[in-house]
């Protein structure tokens, strides 16, 4: 491990922008490639050394919400990259075993900010005290993946519904298929929720490489503890719902259900192990912090941030009288043009006319309560309490 630069002996970090090692000091630029750590020796006094498949890393614990972070440089922080409470302590050296392969970072720090600052000044119902945030703590970390290779097989009966006139008819298809799927990834900590971690994908592993520990210089890591057979499971389940999603989509209609099915699901291989790469932003409202995550590779924010109840409260109320004045103009118009069997087909068309834009009105206002409850939806999926929530079960599917 490359720890202080060969011109000057500065602190050397891995540039994001630059692919390489940088010198902090005088700016030299070092490529990966061109050290050998095993060759370059190791200083006793430094927190990472090689002994066979793994490395010595230094352990710092979150006293407040028991979130666990490797060290593998000297630069400690003072704040917890989960909760943002400053409440990191030392617990212990520990050996974590290396992974296969590693995805390095893609996206720069300041780049990841921009891309935070742009999803929430278009906030419409967050509050304009928070678009001017001030960022707490903001760190890069390596998530630990498995990458299992899974074959998958499956014959069902799906169904949907069809409307023709007054009536609904039910329709059955059958559908059989095979599908090769190399590369499932399962996040392997127990730390991140999976529901923020499935969010944070895709990663494409195409651009993985072969780790080398010199990419996680000025970088955390997270700790493994998921064990393979759980990560196979999901694997499988994933999988399976990849599937079935996609066989849902090949039929039209409503209420599509899927009625049967034989499964078949295979892995043949052991997962390989991944440090995937992510930034986490914390700040705070109300002197409460929040965690936004950014997928280090692909820019894609996860991430939820407090909401402005009095604005939304104020939008349902000019939504709900809209929808009032909507449902009024329609028993207005369209009802006599309808059941009025004595009125001319000029009226009759006359009353249709108008109420088609009245009925186009309220399509649009339910897209937006819709839309609403989505936006609703995104912004309480990842709070502080989603990414403290250290003890608590890993979801195994369902």
């Amino acid at each position: 491990m490359i720890r202080t630069c060969k011109n000057c002996g500065g602190k050397i970090i891995f540039d994001v922008e630059k692919k390489g090692l940088t010198c902090v000091s005088c700016g030299s630029l070092f490529d990966v490639s061109d050290f050998d750590a095993e060759a370059e020796g190791y200083d006793e006094q430094a927190p990472v050394k090689l002994i066979d498949d793994t490395i010595d890393c230094s352990i710092y614990q979150c006293s407040s919400c028991g979130a666990e972070i490797s060290i593998t440089n000297t630069e400690v922080s003072t704040f917890c990259i989960y909760c943002g409470n400053p409440s990191i302590v030392f617990s212990r050296v520990s050996k974590m075993k290396k992974p296969d392969m590693i995805i390095p970072f893609k996206i720069t720090k300041e780049r990841a900010k921009e891309l935070v600052r742009e999803r929430i000044n278009n906030g419409f119902f967050i509050p304009d005290s928070i678009k001017n945030y001030e960022i707490d703590q903001m760190r890069g970390i390596y998530i630990p993946y498995y990458v299992t290779n899974v074959e998958y097989d499956e014959s069902m009966i799906l169904s949907s519904e069809h409307r023709s006139n007054k009536n609904t008819h039910t329709y059955y298809y059958k559908r059989s298929a095979y599908a090769h799927m190399p590369w499932v990834t399962t996040d392997a900590s127990t730390t991140l929720s999976d529901s923020s971690s499935q969010r944070l994908e895709p990663f494409y592993m195409e651009e993985s490489i072969p780790f080398d520990e010199d990419y996680l210089i000025g970088f955390y890591s997270d700790m493994s503890d998921v064990k393979e057979k759980d990560a196979i499971a999901l694997a499988k389940h994933r999988a399976r719902k990849v599937f079935e999603d996609e066989m849902l989509n090949s039929i039209t209609g409503s209420n599509k259900k899927v009625r049967d099915c034989r499964f078949r699901a295979e892995v043949y291989e052991k997962p390989v192990t991944a440090f995937l790469p992510a930034w986490f932003l914390t700040f705070r409202y109300k002197d409460e912090p929040y965690t936004i995550i950014i997928n280090g590779q692909t820019g894609k924010i996860v991430g939820g941030v407090p909401w402005n109840k009095a604005k939304f409260t104020s939008m349902l109320f000019i939504l709900s009288v809209l929808i009032s004045i909507a449902l009024v103009c329609v028993l207005n118009f369209m009802l006599p043009a309808v059941f009025s069997s004595r009125s001319s087909r000029s009226n009759r068309n006359s009353g249709n006319l108008i109420a088609l834009p009245v009925v186009g009105s309220i399509a649009s206002i339910s897209a937006g309560v819709n839309k609403i409850k989505k936006v609703l939806k995104s912004i309480g999926r990842t709070t502080a309490s989603t990414l403290t929530s250290y003890v608590s079960k890993r979801q195994k599917g369902g």
